[in-house]
């Protein structure tokens, strides 16, 4: 009798493992197994998941695109055989791989709905069962790191690519080089902010990856979609995008991408690119030591009196006012001043500002005179010295040398819609202020605080004219905002 129950244990040990109910059916796993309640479209993606090898979610902001993501790699390590599956997940910088996506998996492993799900999530951002075999894991290599997932081989792999706008081509390469096979998947997802890179090439006609867009006038607050007040409270409102229409413009690309939820046309006019804009918002870079406070100084009706301060690489909105006559700015700036520790002040003098710039010098201030109309010092180059400080501006932001605030989704749509241009004399002319309002773009105040604040600059004295610059500037109207 203990001879034949030894064959039997034997003989279980070849058997194959039991097939999960759920699998292939991931909207019946987090409905019943979780007790969670999807909305249509996280219905769809989940769904295409199991259905499409490559799967690719352009969405707006607050349609609960990372929690879907987390519930679906939750299915994954449930429903296919212990040790069998594994999870890849990666973004364009480790805390957003940390406190995004891990932090939802946390959550959806633990299950407090019922039974959680097998072995652990730890807070070094890798899933192991009980036996301590490692079954997923986030993860940032290097950008330009090609091998950066080597070394994975099951036979089903999930790779997850959250906030896929701003992840780089050679990570592509390196997610397809660990997703050969027929059981493994590939889900990106994220904003879609800027068309000319990968992401935006996946989700053009013909890639080969289904494509699922998510307009934030698909949500349930706009369309009246059945869901519990829990999920309705965290989905995007009406109120919102109102907001952003009328302070982003709705043809500008932020407002497209963030509440539309589609790639926006991004032309070679573009000053800055979107990809750079996000990569600055979740850019850590250390303060330097000296400190530049740049004003710009509001004209009229909507425009915002905005203090914008530069430590260093590091830059941040410190003030915001509207409506104030010259007087008020210029305490406001005196206050920002003493509270910050300044080193330097600069205030955009055309125009309203010049008053702030005499009653600062009048108060005992020292303070930089920003004309913007003022030649550049490389003139061969730069029409003036707006477009000269403008670029400047942007080379940073290409070479990764700013960090600005990742709340201040309005100093970053605001620097997404600048526009320049060629003179006749091959020169880089900025699109005036009053133009931008012309094509229904708000005023970037922001943005150009953020320029002043970071311009290259002579002292005041050396600042000249550029009388022979009118006959040059094409299309562009007269103006040196």
């Amino acid at each position: 009798m203990a001879v034949d129950l030894a064959w039997e244990y034997a003989a279980r040990q070849f058997d194959p493992p039991p097939v999960s109910p759920y699998l292939g059916n991931p909207v019946g796993w987090m409905t019943e197994r979780l007790g969670a309640h999807l909305w249509s479209k996280q219905r769809e993606i989940a769904e295409s998941v199991v259905a499409n090898k490559r799967t690719a979610v352009k969405s707006c902001h607050n349609a609960g695109k990372s929690w879907i993501a987390a519930q679906i790699a939750g299915y994954w390590i449930d429903v296919h055989p212990p040790g069998e599956a594994f999870i890849v997940s990666t973004a364009p910088s480790y805390p957003q791989v940390h406190a995004i996506l891990w932090e939802e998996i946390r959550k959806t492993a633990k299950n407090p709905q019922g039974d959680p799900l097998p072995g652990r999530v730890l807070q070094s951002d890798e899933w192991k069962l009980d036996d301590g075999t490692l079954v997923g894991w986030g993860r940032k290599p290097a950008d330009t790191d090609q091998h950066g997932f080597q070394g994975i081989h099951r036979k089903y792999v999930l790779v997850i690519l959250d906030e896929a706008c701003g992840i780089p081509e050679q990570l592509w390469t390196a997610v397809e080089a660990i997703t050969t096979t027929d059981t493994c998947r590939i889900l990106a997802i994220g904003n879609p902010d800027d068309p000319n890179t990968e992401f935006g090439n996946v989700c053009k006609p013909g890639s080969g990856w289904k494509v699922i867009r998510i307009s934030g006038l698909d949500t349930p607050n706009f369309t009246g979609e059945e869901v519990p007040d829990a999920v309705r409270e965290l989905m995007l409102s009406p109120e919102w995008v109102e907001d952003k229409r009328r302070r982003w413009g709705e043809n500008s690309p932020r407002f497209i991408s963030k509440c539309l939820g589609d790639f926006p046309e991004i032309g070679n006019d573009t000053l800055i690119s979107p990809r750079w804009i996000e990569a600055a918002q979740a850019r850590a870079l250390e303060p330097g030591p000296w400190s530049v406070l740049g004003v710009d100084v509001a004209r009229f009706g909507s425009d915002e009196t905005i203090l914008a301060l530069a430590r260093g690489p590091v830059v941040r909105i410190v003030g915001e006012h509207a409506k104030l006559r010259t007087t008020e700015t210029t305490g406001h700036v005196i206050v920002a001043k003493g509270e910050h520790g300044v080193d330097e002040i600069r205030v955009d003098g055309v125009g309203v500002g010049s008053g702030v710039v005499d009653q600062l010098l009048e108060a005992g201030h020292d303070v930089v005179d920003m004309q913007s109309g003022a030649a550049a010092l490389d003139s061969e180059h730069y029409a003036n010295a707006r477009a000269e400080w403008w670029w400047g501006l942007r080379q940073r932001f290409e070479d990764g040398d700013i960090d600005i605030d990742p709340d201040d989704d309005e100093l970053a749509a605001q620097l997404g819609t600048v526009k320049y241009k060629y003179t006749a004399r091959g020169q880089v002319l900025i699109e005036s202020k009053d133009d931008m309002k012309k094509r229904g773009v708000p005023s970037p105040d922001r943005a150009d605080a953020v320029m002043l604040a970071k311009a290259h600059v002579l002292p005041p004295e050396e600042l000249v004219e550029d009388e022979d610059l009118d006959d040059e500037i094409g299309g562009y109207s007269i103006s040196d905002y």
